[in-house]
């Protein structure tokens, strides 16, 4: 599913479905067990706040879609410990900290070695980010101790991907993706690989197909990779600054 194919299959949700209404989340199409660590779904455990129950915990449906932010959000556990506590809103976390990943770190060395046409050492670097990630221990669970939805992941074998170094770059930059969803790394993993417009204006189109006329406007040009440098900073650099845009 490296070309996107995924798109093809819409998983079942509860858009434009009442809480009040009884609503049982896909159970059997095979899902990467990191979807439900990146964002809550109805009737999926929502850390330790429960079942996600739906568009009551979404800020608006018609534009937000059905599903929500999981991975900064705090747990019901640390709330008034590790929260803010003094402000209009207890939705700040208290953690200061700067931090990096180590499957960030493993990733962006996969990365490296993809384009020195390391492709053996790539693979095992992406694959023990997949290792991890395949361990049931680490998958979202139901009350009663079962696997939360029907979660399938397993580490590369031979050939493709790591069969050339275009299929790699594709696997890398899935697995980057699904691995860093919601962490803030997106945008710029685009521009480092050269296709922010193509990938945006895809994901604008299937965004059409599941938000109706939301996004009928919406178009993505070489002008909005970057802002351009403010005029100042072009003054004081004397001419040694040139305009992006």
């Amino acid at each position: 599913m490296l070309d996107n194919s995924y798109n093809a299959t819409t998983l079942k949700n509860d858009k434009g479905i009442s809480p009040a209404v009884d609503f049982t989340p896909d159970a059997t199409t095979p899902l990467d067990p990191r979807l439900d660590w990146t964002v809550g779904r109805r009737g999926i455990p929502y850390l330790d706040w429960g079942p996600h129950t739906g568009s009551d915990w979404v800020r608006d449906q018609s534009y937000a879609g059905p599903y929500s932010p999981k991975k900064q959000v705090y747990k019901k556990s640390q709330e008034g410990n590790l929260t803010e506590v003094g402000n209009w809103t207890s939705g700040w976390t208290a953690n200061g900290y700067r931090l990096i990943r180590y499957a960030d770190v493993l990733l962006l060395l996969a990365e490296c070695q993809i384009e020195t046409n390391d492709l053996a050492n790539a693979k095992e670097n992406i694959n023990k980010v997949r290792k991890r990630a395949s361990n049931p221990a680490g998958f979202v669970k139901n009350a009663d101790g079962s696997n939360a939805a029907n979660y399938v992941i397993s580490e590369y074998g031979a050939g493709a991907p790591f069969d050339n170094q275009a299929n790699a770059r594709l696997a890398l930059q899935m697995e980057r993706k699904l691995e860093l969803g919601m962490e803030g790394h997106r945008y710029f993993d685009l521009q480092r690989w050269g296709n922010v417009v193509p990938e945006l204006q895809r994901v604008l189109t299937y965004e059409r197909t599941q938000l109706g006329t939301l996004y009928t406007g919406a178009a993505v040009g070489a002008e909005d990779k970057n802002f351009p440098i403010p005029q100042k900073q072009l003054d004081l650099m004397g001419g040694r600054l040139k305009q992006n845009r």
